[in-house]
């Protein structure tokens, strides 16, 4: 199974994304069906969308942490899962595309409490 579709089902079990067309546009920074060509030609994230993914990834989960109170016990384990998730994609950017470090913008945190 690809790296891609591991990472829309997790974050589909962990009620993050609703939709394939979500995981395209919020996560991944694609259009609508970006996912479903992906799947259906057997082909992983590019790099843009790999990024884009850990960008999405980063600041769901300073969301969730700053939220970290309200329902501890399931928003561990979303922060959790969304770690792991974030270390999967960047050990497939390693190996695929032999990028080893990835410099995400920072997130001012009035922009975190809008979404």
């Amino acid at each position: 199974m690809l790296l891609i579709e591991q990472v829309y089902i997790k974050l589909s079990e962990c009620d993050l994304v609703e939709t394939a067309e979500d995981f395209s546009r919020d996560w991944c920074g694609k259009s609508r069906s970006w996912y479903a060509e992906r799947r259906h030609n057997k082909r992983d994230f590019s790099v843009t969308a790999a990024i884009n993914c850990i960008e999405a990834i980063n600041l769901k989960r300073a969301l969730l942490s700053m939220r970290g109170r309200r329902f501890s016990g399931l928003l561990e384990v979303e922060i959790r899962e969304l770690g792991q998730l974030q270390e999967d994609i960047q050990t497939y950017l390693a190996e695929q595309h032999r990028i080893t470090e990835v410099a995400l913008s920072k997130t001012p945190r009035s922009q975190l409490l809008e979404k």
